[in-house]
């Protein structure tokens, strides 16, 4: 509300919404190219840390403007499997996560960074528009 009581109308709807908007922007493209690709979207299974693990993919692991920019939610799998650790120590926790999935032949999905992670995603979203036989 204060942008209505320092502002003109037009400048207060400017301030209202267009910080609202930004931000709604970047938390979509930081969370759905992290759950929306092919290999993440209709996985399943019973066990809710392979579940947790197999529905989401990470992105730009080794780039801090990913971690930066994502605000951490580029570790997407870590974020799933330890919701209240904060963010900047699920980079820690990935190498970890990693090899236990490795281990148990649970796949850890991992993509180099915002390029390919939106590229798969699109091209997700491009499988789904195409109409099943």
């Amino acid at each position: 509300a204060w942008p209505f009581a320092l502002f003109p109308a037009w400048k207060a709807m400017i301030w209202a919404t267009v910080p609202n908007v930004v931000f709604s922007l970047c938390f979509m493209i930081n969370t759905q190219i992290n759950h929306l690709v092919g290999h993440c979207a209709h996985a399943f299974d019973s066990n809710f840390f392979k579940h947790q693990i197999i529905t989401a993919q990470n992105f730009g692991r080794d780039s801090a403007f990913c971690f930066y920019f994502s605000g951490g939610l580029n570790y997407q799998i870590e974020h799933h499997l330890f919701p209240t650790v904060n963010h900047c120590h699920l980079p820690a926790l990935s190498p970890g996560v990693k090899k236990i999935c490795k281990k148990y032949g649970v796949p850890y999905n991992s993509v180099s960074g915002y390029r390919q992670a939106i590229e798969e995603h699109f091209a997700h979203t491009a499988a789904m528009s195409v109409k099943p036989e």
